[in-house]
C-alpha cells in the first residue's frame, strides 16, 4: 500500500530534486553567457599584460592597446610608471584614485582593492590599473537572479499541482459523498479507487453507510410491518370483547381473549428481540458453555422430532442459551405450522471447527426465489395464507440470531420433498 504521507514526503523530495537541478541548468547558463564584468582578474589582466611586453613600446602604442581592451570590456585602464606617473591610459580614472596609487609602493601582481579596482605589477616596477564600470554591480543584476529564482519556484509549483490536485480532488469526493449522506441520501456512496488512506476512509465510509442504510430500513420495514400484524389480534380480540357483552361466561370467549392477547404479546416481544438483534447489541447476551445436543434434544421433545446426531460426541458451544433455543425453536415451530402432518427431523453433525444442524419437515417446500425472502421480517409466501398463523418475525429471528453467534442459516429444498432449514454455528467464542 502506498501510504498518502509517503507519497507527500516523495512529493517534496521530487520538489527540491527539481528546483536544486533547474537552479543549477540556470547558473550554468547564467554564467556561460555572462558579460564580461564577470570575468576574472587574474586571467583578463594577464592577457592585457601579455599585450604591452616588451616595456620598451612607445606609449603611442601602449595607449592603442589599451582602448582596444577598454571598448572590449568596458573596464577604464591605465597603465603607471614605477613611480606612480600615467604612461597611457584608455577611459576615465578619477585622479584621486591615481594619487591614491602614487603613494602605494607595497602591492603586488595581482591586487585587487575594494569591489571595483583591480590591478597587478610588472617585474619592471610598472603597475597596470583596471577600474571596473559603475553600472557592472547594478541591482539589475541582483533583480536578474531574483526573477531566476521566483520562475524556478513557479516552474516547481506547477509540477507540483497536479500531485496536489490529485490529492485535494479525492477529498473533495469524499466529502461530497459525506455531505449527501448527512442531508439524508442514505443511498450516497464514495467511489475512490486506490489503496492509500484516502481510499481506505472512503471504503469504510460505504461500509459504515450500507450497514446504517440497511438498518434504518429494516426498522421502517419492522415497524410497518408490525402495525399491520398486530391489526389482525386487535381485531379478533376487540370483537371477541365485544361478544362478551352479550354471554361473558362462555369459555370459547375467554379462549378467544387469552389466545389473542398471548399473541400480540409474543409478538412484541419478538419485535423488540428483532431491534436489538438488528441493533448488534443485546444487554441481555449471556454466552456460556453449551451442550448442542443437549439443547436440541429439549426443544424436540414438545415437538417429538426425531434427533439425529452424527460425527462423534460434539464439543461444548459458546452461545447463548436463550437465543440459541429460540432459534432452534422457531424453525420446529414452522416446520410443525408449515411441514405436513409427519414430525419434524433434525441432525446435528460437526464438519470441521463447525457444528451443522438441520431442521427438516415433508411439506409443500419454498420456491427456489423466496427461500432468501422468507428470513425477511414479516414476509409471507404466495402460497401461505394469513391465517395460517406465526408473527412474521420467526425466520428473520432465527437469521438474526445465527448472525449474532457468528454462524448463518439457509433454506434448501429437502431429498423426496418438504424443506430442510440448515444452522451453522462455529466451535469458538461469540462475541461478548
Amino acid at each position: 500500500m502506498r501510504r498518502l504521507y509517503f507519497r507527500i514526503y516523495l512529493a517534496v523530495l521530487g520538489s527540491l530534486l527539481v528546483f536544486a537541478m533547474l537552479a543549477g541548468l540556470v547558473f550554468a547558463m547564467l554564467r556561460s553567457i555572462d558579460d564580461d564584468d564577470r570575468r576574472s582578474w587574474a586571467g583578463m589582466g594577464a592577457d592585457i599584460a601579455e599585450r604591452l611586453l616588451p616595456p620598451d613600446r612607445s606609449p603611442i602604442s601602449v595607449e592603442t592597446e589599451l582602448m582596444s581592451w577598454h571598448q572590449l570590456t568596458g573596464f577604464s585602464l591605465a597603465l603607471l610608471s614605477p613611480r606612480g606617473d600615467v604612461i597611457a591610459q584608455a577611459g576615465d580614472i578619477p585622479e584621486p584614485i591615481l594619487a591614491d596609487l602614487r603613494r602605494r609602493q607595497g602591492f603586488g601582481p595581482p591586487w585587487r582593492a575594494g569591489g571595483r579596482l583591480h590591478g597587478l605589477r610588472f617585474k619592471d616596477g610598472r603597475r597596470l590599473v583596471a577600474l571596473r564600470p559603475p553600472g557592472a554591480l547594478s541591482w539589475v543584476r541582483h533583480i536578474r537572479w531574483l526573477a531566476t529564482l521566483l520562475g524556478i519556484a513557479f516552474a516547481v509549483g506547477i509540477a507540483a499541482y497536479p500531485l496536489v490536485r490529485q490529492l485535494t480532488r479525492r477529498l473533495e469526493r469524499l466529502q461530497r459523498g459525506v455531505a449527501a449522506f448527512g442531508e439524508g441520501d442514505l443511498s450516497a456512496r464514495v467511489n475512490i479507487p486506490g489503496r492509500d488512506e484516502i481510499a481506505k476512509l472512503a471504503e469504510t465510509f460505504n461500509a459504515s453507510a450500507a450497514r446504517i442504510e440497511h438498518l434504518l430500513n429494516a426498522h421502517k420495514t419492522l415497524l410497518a410491518n408490525a402495525s399491520h400484524e398486530l391489526r389482525s389480534p386487535l381485531s379478533r380480540l376487540r370483537m371477541a370483547v365485544e361478544g362478551l357483552g352479550e354471554n361473558a361466561g362462555t369459555a370459547a370467549a375467554q379462549a378467544e381473549i387469552r389466545r389473542n392477547i398471548a399473541e400480540l404479546d409474543a409478538l412484541v416481544e419478538e419485535v423488540l428481540l428483532a431491534s436489538r438483534l438488528q441493533a448488534g447489541a443485546d444487554p441481555e447476551m449471556r454466552p456460556e458453555s453449551v451442550d448442542l445436543v443437549g439443547l436440541l434434544a429439549e426443544e424436540c421433545a414438545p415437538y417429538n422430532a426425531d434427533l439425529q446426531a452424527s460425527g462423534g460426541p460434539l464439543p461444548l458451544l459458546r452461545a447463548d442459551p436463550r437465543l440459541l433455543r429460540r432459534l432452534f425453536r422457531n424453525l420446529l415451530e414452522n416446520a410443525a405450522r408449515y411441514g405436513g402432518s409427519g414430525a419434524p427431523t433434525v441432525t446435528v453433525s460437526r464438519e470441521g471447527g463447525t457444528a451443522l444442524a438441520a431442521v427438516c419437515d415433508r411439506g409443500p417446500g419454498v420456491p427456489q426465489d423466496e427461500r432468501e425472502k422468507i428470513f425477511e421480517p414479516f414476509y409471507r409466501l404466495r402460497n401461505k395464507p394469513e391465517s395460517a398463523g406465526g408473527t412474521g418475525l420467526g425466520l428473520a429471528l432465527v437469521r438474526q440470531i445465527a448472525e449474532r453467534h457468528g454462524g448463518s442459516v439457509d433454506c434448501a429444498p429437502r431429498e423426496g420433498g418438504g424443506t430442510c432449514f440448515r444452522v451453522s454455528l462455529p466451535l469458538g467464542t461469540v462475541p461478548e
